[in-house]
Order: structure tokens, then C-alpha cells, then sequence
């Protein structure tokens, strides 16, 4: 996968059309661009008809060549209409995937874009969600999930083995488009008809501009029943096609979901799964939610980076882009009490600094981050209240009338029932659920089933000061030994100590001095005077890798099943069992917990994961005995 990626260059021809430089080709036709991916694509995959009576409520369309994202505009438009002039049709929700390699700068494709004056309200949709150019995947949201945009960075050769498929298939209906075979020979490989085929459902479908032979030959050979059929305006011919795969037993939604836990990740879990219309029982063990590391007054959000090809920072850099969007998300639905004010890491030594520099000269794009001075700063970065976040994620999932809460309700064992799990509380209830997600934050491995899951409670307290003492320290969160947020309501916090297996959470003087000597060290500025008023104390779970465990939980005979039957390409996510890990989130929790909840919400579901292979294989539960298997099989 690349290290980083090239924006597209771009020229505009006599019609206003935007050409591509690197390839000699129009982005899309100068007869009436729109009107050709209407014909092409909405046209000769059968939509919107198919959105009537298909199989699920989720549709999922996926293309070669996002571009200036002309034909997801289309789509996205052509389903609008479809919402509006069939409410009683099957499907509610649409699921759309792009691949491009050099994706246009935000600018670009503004300037492209102004051409359909009819598409505007929703390109500047777009235009806002458009993401910083890092490989892999972004997953983007509009209109409360109901349409999902899934940009896939990078050489789509590369890309398309990544991307997992369930067993019965992924994709609904195939864009294959791009640059013409002729200007882009490279796309059009063996291997990317192979991968097409790979993820089309059992009815699924086909449609291309090209009529080119190489092309219909190579698409049959991948087992697609290709034709022939009149192309748009003066093009004489494309291609159609359609799925041979055999039919698969009938899709069954997902009947009761278990989330155990109260916190962030929990709260999102919730969110995520009631907006998408599925029942869902919390289990909470406090009196009310956000008792634990999430209620804290102020956090700050910011990715965690090293380098643009390493999981983590793929990860990191999509939950952090992803994240924000939800926030916007709630905020217009309830008001949110928050700040993209910037997030500056700050050079206290020459340690900080040679990490400062190497991060900088990583290839990551400017809007992301970039040098302020010695520092470096994420624009985008901010802080929100967790405990407020927290409640108001919880409360629009209830609103939904899908969301039922249980508290003062500890779970103290899990068993398997035949088909069912049963969650026996501390009183000796028994509740029951098809589906069970465990998200109890440093409490994780207090099951059975998880006991031995390489997650360590760590300790930490913050600080809070008295904000009206002295003069605004910034106006950025800053980070450096600690981390101080700006003041709020007179009070200014800082934080936090690190004490690995200490899961008492008395507030201790000692821990207070600790975190002001931290601000001191950070700041270089003497803060001994200052006051403090009250502190907190919260236990984290936190792994080795810095990456939370995502995924579902194997048995120790589904394990071994993975270890002795693994290719040499990898294993697979699991998600049959039905038992499902959201843990580890550490001190980032507020940047990871919204792509891991998304990534479980989507293998509960069975629909497209956010996230590559690789990812899912570095986010699963029990990659601490997978990967030295993985590594013998490479080896031979």
C-alpha cells in the first residue's frame, strides 16, 4: 500500500470539464456528464426499481474511480426521490464504496462540482465531509447513516483484496469506471475483474461505459454474464452484466442485541445500532451511565500518528475523521458542549522533538496535521465533555423507542444456549439476547470468555484548577508531559497520571502535584501557585499495541479451528458466534470508540467494515495468539 498519497492534478478544457493531466481523460463527459451516469450506471444496474423489493433494507453499490464523485451524487440524488415516492419500499439505506488513487484536493472538486447546479445540496455535503488524503478507508455519513460513502485511498489493485467479504457476498450493484482502458491500462488487470467477482452478491450487477473486448473477456472469465447493449449518445456500445453465484439462504436481521457496559463506547454502540432501526438492551452496572473513565469534565480528541501505512495510524487518522463527523452529527439533533480549537503538541525536550519532526516529515496531509513553530498542531483536533457526549448518545438511542436500559444491573457470567446467550446478572436474573457485545471498559476481563485478554487496567486523575487566577494559558488543547484543556467555566483541566494495575479511584494529593509538575514541565512557566479545586479518578483499559480489541470473540475450539485452517493470506474476522470485544481503548478512547463501534455494529450486521483486512486483523480480540501463527504459516 502507497506510503502516502498524490492529489490529482487537474486542467479544465474549453467546456469546463475537469481533465486529468496524469492520464489525458476527462473526469466525465463534456455530452452531458450526469445524464451519462444516469444512463450507465442508475440505468443498466436496474435502479431505482431493484430498491423496491430487494432482499434487505441496506443496499450496497460499489465503483472503480470515485473522481469528483459524480456518480455517488447521482446515486445519492436518484435515492432521495426514490425515499420520497416509495416510503413503503424494502430498502432505507444506502451503502456506497469508491476507490480512487489520486483523489482531487477539496478545491478541485468544488470547482468541478459547480457543473450540476441540481446536485448542490448535496455536494456541499460532500464537499464539508471530504476527508484528508490518508490511505485506506473513510467512512463518511449523511443524513443520520442513511447514506454511507466509504473512500477507498489508494491503487484500487491494491485495495480490493483488503476489503472482507461475508460469505454470501457484499456488493449489490458494480460502477466500473475510472479513466478509459486505453489511458489507464493498469487498472484494468485480471486481478481487479477477479476481486469484482469476488464480492458480488448472488443477484448482483454490472455496468461499464467501455466496451472494450479485453475487458468483456476478462469480466466473463471472472464468471460474470456479460452483453453487449447500446452505450450513451455517441458511444455505440457497453457492457452490462450480472452474478452466476448461487443463491444463499435468505438474509435474517439480527433479532436482540446485548451491550454490557455504560460508557463512551457503549453509548456509541447504541447510537449507531437504534439509527440504523435495531433493537438494542443495555446492561449498565453503575446507577447511571458515564460512571467511569467517560465522565470526565473535558477530554481532548486527537489521532495517534506515526506513519501513513502503519495500521494504527490508518485507524487512527479514519476514527478521528469519523468521529467528527458523528459529533456534528448529535450536535444538530441535541446541542453538544465542545471545541475544534486545535490540539498542539508541544516540544519539551529533545526526545519530543525528533518524534515532532519525524511525524511531520511522515507524508501526512497538511489538514491533518501540520508545524507550528516546534510544535505541531491538529487543526481539526479539539475537546468535549465525555460524560455529556456520553448521555446524549444514550438518550437519541432511546428516543428511537429501540434502546431499553437496565441499571444497577451487573452481568456476572455469559453462557451459550443453544442459539441464544443468557446474562446472568449479580441477583441471578437470567436475560437473554441473540447477540452480545461486551464494551465494560477496565472491566473487561472480569468474564470467563475474556479473562485472558491482554488488557491493563491503568489508573489515571486529572486535575482541575482554578481558571481565574491567572490569564488563558491557550487557546489549544496542549500536550506535551500531560495534557492541559482550555479553561471552561472558570475551571481549567489537566491530566493525567498513568499507574498501571491500580484500580482504586480515591483522589490523591500526591497525584495533583504530579499533574501540575507535568503543566509546569509542559509550559515552562512556574505553576506552583496555582489552585487546585477538585479532581477525578478512572481506571482505563489499555493494550501494548496502543489499538483496541474490535471483534468478535472465538471459542477456544473456534480458535484453534482459525490457527490450524489459516492461509497464508491471513485469517478472517469472526463474527458467527455471536459474542463480540470493544475494549482497550485506553487514554484515546474519545478518538477510537466511534470507528471500533462502527466496525462491530457492521460485523454484527453483516454489511461493509470501515477498515482493511490488515486493520481488522490488528483491532481483533485475539491477535496476541493469531499473529505468531500467522507469522509461522508466512515462514513456512
Amino acid at each position: 500500500m502507497q506510503n502516502s498519497l498524490q492529489n490529482a492534478k487537474l486542467s479544465w478544457n474549453e467546456a469546463g470539464t475537469p481533465v486529468s493531466d496524469s492520464f489525458g481523460d476527462v473526469y466525465f463527459s463534456n455530452d452531458n456528464g450526469l445524464q451519462e451516469t444516469r444512463y450507465v450506471f442508475l440505468n443498466q444496474n436496474k435502479l431505482p426499481d431493484r430498491w423496491l423489493n430487494h432482499d434487505r433494507d441496506l443496499f450496497v453499490i460499489a465503483e472503480t474511480g470515485f473522481g469528483t464523485g459524480l456518480n455517488f451524487l447521482a446515486t445519492w440524488q436518484a435515492f432521495r426521490h426514490y425515499k420520497e415516492n416509495e416510503p413503503e419500499g424494502k430498502v432505507s439505506r444506502l451503502h456506497f464504496i469508491s476507490f480512487e488513487k489520486f483523489p482531487l484536493t477539496r478545491q478541485d472538486l468544488q470547482q468541478a462540482l459547480m457543473a450540476w447546479p441540481e446536485l448542490m445540496p448535496l455536494s456541499e455535503q460532500l464537499i464539508t465531509a471530504y476527508p484528508a488524503a490518508v490511505p485506506g478507508c473513510q467512512r463518511l455519513r449523511f443524513e443520520n447513516g442513511a447514506i454511507i460513502l466509504d473512500l477507498w485511498l489508494g491503487d484500487v489493485n491494491d485495495l480490493l483484496p483488503q476489503v472482507y467479504s461475508p460469505a454470501g457476498g457484499l456488493v449489490d450493484a458494480w460502477y466500473l469506471d475510472g479513466f478509459a482502458p486505453s489511458k489507464n491500462p493498469d487498472m484494468w488487470t485480471e486481478n481487479l475483474f477477479t476481486n469484482l467477482y469476488r464480492l458480488i452478491r448472488p443477484e448482483g450487477t454490472l455496468a461499464t461505459f467501455t466496451a472494450a473486448g479485453f475487458v468483456r473477456r476478462g469480466l466473463a472469465d471472472a464468471e460474470f454474464e456479460m452483453a453487449k447493449i447500446p452505450g450513451y449518445g455517441k458511444k455505440r456500445e457497453m457492457l452490462a452484466g450480472r452474478s452466476q453465484k448461487m443463491a444463499t439462504p435468505a438474509y435474517s436481521p439480527v433479532s436482540s442485541i446485548a451491550i454490557v457496559g455504560g460508557g463512551i463506547a457503549s453509548a456509541y454502540l447504541s447510537y449507531l445500532l437504534t439509527q440504523r432501526g435495531y433493537q438494542v438492551e443495555l446492561f449498565c452496572a453503575d446507577n447511571h451511565v458515564a460512571q467511569a473513565a467517560s465522565g470526565n469534565p473535558q477530554g481532548a480528541i486527537y489521532p495517534l500518528l506515526h506513519k501513513p501505512t502503519d495500521s494504527l495510524s490508518q485507524f487512527f487518522a479514519a476514527t478521528f475523521h469519523f468521529g467528527q463527523q458523528l459529533i456534528n452529527e448529535v450536535n444538530q439533533q441535541a446541542p453538544l458542549t465542545f471545541s475544534q480549537c486545535g490540539v498542539l503538541l508541544k516540544a519539551i525536550d529533545e526526545k519530543s522533538s525528533r518524534k515532532i519532526r519525524a511525524l511531520l516529515e511522515a507524508g501526512f496531509p497538511e489538514e491533518l496535521i501540520h508545524g507550528v513553530e516546534d510544535d505541531a498542531l491538529f487543526p481539526q483536533g479539539g475537546w468535549v465533555v465525555p460524560s455529556e457526549l456520553t448521555e446524549v448518545l444514550f438518550r437519541l438511542a432511546a428516543a428511537t423507542g429501540l434502546l431499553k436500559q437496565h441499571f444497577n444491573c451487573e452481568i456476572t457470567a455469559i453462557t451459550k444456549q443453544q442459539e441464544q446467550w443468557s446474562l446472568i446478572t449479580k441477583s441471578g436474573e437470567i436475560r437473554s439476547a441473540s447477540q452480545v457485545v461486551l464494551a465494560n471498559g477496565a472491566d473487561i476481563g472480569n468474564f470467563e470468555q475474556t479473562c485472558g485478554l491482554p488488557v491493563t487496567p491503568v489508573r489515571g486523575q486529572i486535575s482541575l484548577l482554578d481558571a481565574t487566577a491567572y490569564s488563558e494559558i491557550s487557546s489549544y488543547v496542549v500536550c506535551g508531559d500531560g495534557y492541559i484543556v482550555p479553561a471552561r467555566n472558570g475551571q481549567q483541566v489537566i491530566g493525567a497520571t498513568y499507574v498501571r494495575h491500580d484500580k482504586n479511584r480515591d483522589v490523591r494529593a500526591a497525584e495533583h502535584l504530579e499533574n501540575k509538575a507535568k503543566m509546569q514541565r509542559t509550559l515552562s512557566a512556574d505553576m506552583s501557585q496555582c489552585s487546585v479545586i477538585d479532581g477525578r479518578a478512572a481506571i482505563r483499559g489499555v493494550t501494548r499495541d496502543h489499538l483496541p480489541l474490535a471483534g468478535g470473540l472465538r471459542t477456544e475450539n473456534e480458535l484453534q479451528d482459525t490457527v490450524n485452517n489459516m492461509p497464508e493470506s491471513g485469517w478472517l474476522p469472526h463474527s458467527d458466534s455471536g459474542f463480540f470485544v470493544l475494549a482497550g481503548l485506553g487514554s484515546r478512547g474519545l478518538c477510537s470508540a466511534p470507528l471500533a463501534a462502527e466496525l462491530i455494529t457492521a460485523l454484527l450486521l453483516k454489511e461493509p467494515l470501515p477498515c482493511s483486512l490488515t486493520i481488522l486483523r490488528d483491532l481483533d480480540p485475539q491477535r496476541r495468539w493469531l499473529k505468531p501463527q500467522w507469522r509461522k504459516k508466512q515462514t513456512g
